[in-house]
């Protein structure tokens, strides 16, 4: 738990800007990612209209974060997990569980995107004690 406030610090620091601070024109919020995810999965589920271009920042943003996530675990300085996904998810079902996640936090729409995100993916994939330990 530690080592995951850690890591979550050094992203916000990273950022410039602390999670519950009113996001800068640059950053993105929890409401703009909730916007295009929201999209997102109304072309995914085809109850909307579909938008290539929100589509492509919802998961592009998502797997950005993921990338991150993967490239900080193997840190041999720095072993952290936050979330654990399984092999074989997909894109569309962590869009799913991202947009769900901010839906049912609607009062952090303030917050950071990519602090939502983490929240979100720690919460739909949390890792058992061993893998945390492995990483």
């Amino acid at each position: 738990m530690k080592k995951l406030s850690v890591l979550l610090a050094v992203l916000l620091a990273l950022l410039g800007s602390s999670a519950s601070a009113g996001p800068a024109s640059y950053v993105f919020s929890g409401s703009d990612i909730y916007e295009a995810c929201t999209h997102a999965v109304q072309g995914l589920e085809k109850t909307g209209e579909y938008d290539e271009h929100r589509f492509g920042v919802c998961a592009g943003f998502i797997a950005g974060i993921i990338d991150f996530h993967t490239v900080a675990a193997r840190v041999e300085s720095f072993p952290v997990a936050m979330f654990c996904l399984p092999p074989g998810i997909t894109t569309a079902r962590v869009i799913r569980d991202v947009t769900a996640y901010i839906e049912a936090n609607r009062t952090r729409l303030h917050d950071l995107a990519a602090y939502l995100v983490i929240l979100a993916l720690r919460e739909a994939y949390p890792c058992r004690e061993e893998e945390d330990a492995d990483r």
